[in-house]
Order: C-alpha cells, then sequence, then structure tokens
C-alpha cells in the first residue's frame, strides 16, 4: 500500500517531465528553421531551450498558481488580469531576448522585432490554453475527491451510530416512563431535563437526515442543547455563561447538524470546575445572514488542538461547508491569551 502510494505520488511528475522532454528533444531533432535561426548554423538551439524555459513557467505558474488561489476562490476580475500580464511579459520577453540577444549574435539573418512578437505570442497564445484545460481539471479532480470524502466521512459516522444506539423506539419509549414518572413525583426539574433530551434525541435520529432541515429545528435543537448544560452545572459555573440568540428563524433551511460542533466545543474545553471559566456564545441571524460567535477560556495549548478531535469535529465541519455553502461562508477561529474564539458567517 505504501509502494502504491508512493508510486502515484511521482507518476504525474514523470509523465510530466517525459511530455516536456519528449518535445524539446523533437524540436532540437527535426526543426530545421525557426524564423531566423537556422539548424545547419546551430543558431537554432538557443531560442528553442530559452523558448521552452518560458513555456514551462507560463504553463504551471498558472496551472498550479494563479488557477488554484483565484478560480478556486472565484476572483474571476483579478485572474484575468493577472494573466493577461503574465502572459504579456513572457511574450515580451521572449520576443525581446531572441531579437537583442540570439539574433544579434547567432543569426545571420534579420527579422523583424513584431514578427518575432507575433509567432511567440501565437505560441504562447497554444501553451496558455493547455495550462488552463490542466489546470481548471485539476481543481474538478480535487473538488470530486473532497465530496467523495465527506460522503465517506458521513457514511462512517453513520455506521458508527447506528453500531452504537440501541433501538430508539426502547429509548423513547423508556423516556416517556421516566418523565410520567418524574411528573407523577412531581419532580418538574427532571421532568423537564428527560423531555428536553428526547426532544434531542429524536431530532438527532429522525429529524436530521435530510441534506437541509427547517433552521428553526436546528435553532432549537442548539437551544435545548445550550439548556441542558446549564442545567446539570452548579450556579456559580452557569452564571459565567453568556448565551444570545436572536432572528428571524421562519422560512429558511441549513445543513442539519452543522452549528452545533462549535457550541458542544465551548462546553467541552470552556467549562472548568476547579478554576473560573468564560463561555460567550452569540447566535445572531438577519437578512439571510447567520453569523455564530463562540468565545471561551482554555486551560492549556493542549485544550487547543483537541477541540479539532471533539464532536464529528471541526475538520469535518469544514469539509462540510467547504462543499455545500462554497463562497458563501467565511470561517475564523484563533487562540490568544487562552482565549478560543470562533466565527461563522453563513449566508442561507
Amino acid at each position: 500500500m505504501a509502494k502504491e502510494i508512493c508510486y502515484k505520488k511521482y507518476l504525474e511528475p514523470t509523465i510530466h517531465i517525459l511530455i516536456w522532454g519528449s518535445f524539446l528533444t523533437l524540436n532540437i531533432l527535426f526543426t530545421q528553421t525557426l524564423g531566423p535561426f537556422r539548424k545547419e548554423n546551430g543558431s537554432i538551439y538557443y531560442p528553442i531551450v530559452f523558448g521552452a524555459v518560458i513555456n514551462v513557467t507560463l504553463f504551471y505558474f498558472n496551472a498550479l498558481y494563479l488557477i488554484p488561489h483565484y478560480i478556486s476562490k472565484d476572483k474571476y476580475k483579478t485572474y484575468l488580469i493577472l494573466i493577461f500580464v503574465f502572459y504579456l511579459s513572457l511574450t515580451m520577453v521572449n520576443s525581446v531576448v531572441d531579437h537583442f540577444c540570439f539574433i544579434a549574435i547567432y543569426s545571420t539573418e534579420k527579422e523583424p522585432f513584431w514578427s518575432g512578437t507575433l509567432t511567440n505570442s501565437i505560441s504562447k497564445l497554444f501553451i496558455l490554453s493547455l495550462s488552463m484545460g490542466y489546470g481548471f481539471t485539476k481543481i474538478m479532480i480535487r473538488t470530486e475527491k473532497v465530496r467523495q470524502q465527506l460522503i465517506e466521512d458521513k457514511l462512517n459516522a453513520e455506521l458508527k451510530i447506528l453500531k452504537a444506539q440501541i433501538d430508539p423506539h426502547f429509548l423513547f419509549n423508556t423516556l416517556n416512563m421516566a418523565y410520567a414518572s418524574a411528573i407523577k413525583s412531581r419532580d418538574t426539574n427532571t421532568a423537564d431535563i428527560v423531555e428536553k433530551l428526547a426532544v434531542l434525541m429524536r431530532y438527532v435520529i429522525y429529524e436530521s437526515n435530510g441534506d437541509k432541515v427547517p433552521l428553526e429545528k436546528d435553532i432549537n435543537y442548539i437551544e435545548n442543547y445550550i439548556s441542558l448544560q446549564l442545567q446539570r452545572l452548579a450556579t456559580d459555573i452557569s452564571c459565567n455563561i453568556k448565551c444570545n440568540i436572536k432572528g428571524n428563524w421562519q422560512g429558511y433551511q441549513i445543513a442539519p447538524m452543522i452549528l452545533i460542533p462549535f457550541i458542544e466545543n465551548v462546553f467541552k474545553h470552556g467549562i472548568r470546575l476547579e478554576e473560573k471559566s468564560g463561555v460567550d456564545i452569540n447566535l445572531n441571524f438577519q437578512s439571510g445572514l447567520l453569523i455564530l460567535e463562540t468565545m471561551n477560556t482554555l486551560k492549556n495549548f493542549k485544550d487547543f488542538k483537541d477541540i479539532s478531535n471533539s464532536g464529528i469535529g471541526l475538520d469535518n465541519v469544514k469539509k462540510r461547508l467547504k462543499i455545500i455553502y462554497p463562497n458563501r461562508h467565511k470561517l475564523e477561529i484563533e487562540t490568544t491569551n487562552r482565549i478560543y474564539h470562533s466565527r461563522l458567517e453563513l449566508e442561507l
């Protein structure tokens, strides 16, 4: 398996080297004339090699840098300006060197500067077309790999849940019995906890299986989750937890369970029984823009590294956001002076 991965890693670069090497070799062996350059006097080799270097530079700078950095982020205008300037610059460099260096030193024939420039511009345009095809294909393949990985992660997560869970009907019947028993004993606090727990489990098991769910249901899940967390904590700890949720949720939908990992993390890593800890949760929704901000104190830097492993993990959330809400979300995560802060902006 390791050898197979190693082979795949070096296969593509090897193919590229063979293609460019073959192209250069064929040009050197079979091209007899190139404008004022001739094979018979040896002047043709210098422009062929230099032109190949320029072509390789244009091809890979566009395919491996400009396209991933600008097209992938929908910065089309910036990309078009940069690629035009880069294409024009390399064409002029190639033409200037050909005319004022190679022709002047190695060739006995003369050629108008703009004639050589036109030839170079056409050849560079052909190379640029190939580069765009290669760069866009790599983006499509990478996007498809991420999508397939997300599907695989989701299936694995669902399989783990199926393996771990007991019969939901039995569980709900048990919760109903516990709720009825608490009501009968006039233990309203326990009854409230059981009821909220049943609502949470019903949402996770039955209602969050689709691609999208009503936003108000997801917000209701978060509110119940926070309420249960507050009920389990002592008053002196819960008083340091600030939660502000507001907005008009009706009529909007969201990918299920995409917000809750941020809420889970602040309670898992922000609550310290042995010391004073602070937690802030702010969820605001207005005019189709959802903003979720969380802040919590950290005991040490290890907590910051452990956050990515909590719940379904922030890495999984980032992948889901990238696929489900491409160019419609902004996620910022930072830690400063033992304060962990996350901010998610999501356009629905």
